[in-house]
């Protein structure tokens, strides 16, 4: 693009470049150009070549196409800028939602571990009654955990 952009200044300036006159200047054995006419040595005007017939329209036409391309690139970039913004901002949903379940595992582990600390100690006051119930309630709070953290 940027390419695109320079070649565009140089046609422009090559209109008001020509339109001048060019000084040819010999002094001490160097040669020098310049657009002002020479304080010291030899001077030398050379004359600009016109301009090659046809070559406005040709340069309108080149110019036309570089403002399609400039604006077709233009579009493409702005296009690929919003996905890449859309698809930041999935990432950052999908971050979020990631760390609420981990922290709601978290939490369910927590909440087991107290569980089973609970039936542990109520097994020791009751002894052996109520085992397959305090079992049956573990492995239903296990299952639940396992179901929630495994996703």
């Amino acid at each position: 693009m940027l390419r695109h952009l320079t070649i565009l200044g140089l046609l422009a300036l090559c209109g008001a470049a020509s339109a001048d006159t060019i000084y040819k200047c010999t002094a001490g054995g160097k040669i020098t150009y310049s657009g002002a006419p020479c304080t010291e040595g030899r001077a030398t005007a050379l004359d600009a070549m016109p301009a090659p017939a046809g070559a406005d329209a040709d340069a309108a036409r080149t110019l036309e196409r570089q403002k399609a391309m400039l604006a077709t690139l233009q579009k493409e970039r702005a296009s690929s800028d919003a996905r890449q913004a859309k698809a930041a901002q999935e990432a950052t949903h999908i971050n979020r939602v990631s760390a609420g379940r981990q922290a709601d595992c978290a939490r369910m582990r927590q909440k087991q571990q107290k569980e089973q600390k609970r039936l542990a100690a109520e097994a020791a006051k009751v002894g052996g009654q109520g085992k397959i119930e305090r079992d049956l309630d573990a492995e239903a709070m296990a299952k639940a955990v396992d179901a929630a953290c495994s996703r």
